[in-house]
């Protein structure tokens, strides 16, 4: 299937808690507990972050041009002969994934900076995840007869820092790709891909995929 609608959309947040940290300049022991890291002070049993041009409350990984690969033109064609693939399709076993959830309990590093990967380091590390997820929809279009129909897929992704490896992932696909094991594949595709390891939070990772037929 060729398409002439292809549509990559970026979003990425951290969900953590301010990270409070122990120095022995915070003010206010009694009230904070003596949590509150350097450039915050402790206000009402808050710690808050002192406004000054040279205290940075937020940083990213700082990288050189990184290289990305061609943007895919042709989505979810089938390039396998049909004999190369088994007769009956066997869905790929995603059970051991986790499914995104932003309920679920995380375990807090107070030890961990702050730095999080920047949407340059992030889109190219999601536009190799495309062609492991293009590889996903050109098996399904085997199996439909060669095409499948357009549709959208949406995904969230978490991140775990110390370790550049996806912790959770949930695909959400529209009917027409909802076939031949397309969303276990991508989840599976998403959480072998290992991102680059950064000093600091968990981050949640939001893209989508749309296709159209011509």
């Amino acid at each position: 299937m060729r398409t002439t609608m292809i549509f990559a959309g970026l979003v990425a947040f951290s969900l953590s808690p301010v990270a409070c940290k122990r120095n022995s300049d915070s003010r206010g022991p009694d009230q904070c507990g003596g949590l509150c890291g350097q450039g915050t002070r402790c206000e009402g049993g808050t710690c808050v972050v002192e406004s000054s041009e040279d205290t940075s409350v937020k940083q990213e990984v700082e990288t050189n041009e990184i290289p990305m690969r061609p943007q895919i033109t042709s989505w979810g064609e089938c390039t396998h002969e049909r004999d190369e693939l088994p007769k009956k399709h066997v869905a790929v076993d995603d059970s051991a994934i986790p499914q995104y959830d932003i309920e679920r309990p995380r375990v807090l590093d107070w030890s961990e900076g702050e730095e999080q990967l920047n949407e340059q380091v992030l889109s190219a590390h999601m536009r190799e995840v495309e062609y492991g997820i293009n590889e996903c929809l050109s098996i399904a279009a085997c199996y439909s007869g060669g095409s499948l129909k357009g549709g959208r897929l949406d995904m969230v992704v978490s991140l775990l820092g110390k370790t550049g490896r996806v912790d959770a992932v949930t695909v959400t696909a529209s009917r027409g790709l909802q076939v031949f094991g397309i969303v276990p594949c991508v989840r599976k595709a998403v959480a072998d891909h290992e991102f680059p390891r950064y000093n600091g939070p968990q981050m949640t990772v939001k893209y989508n995929i749309e296709i159209g037929e011509e």
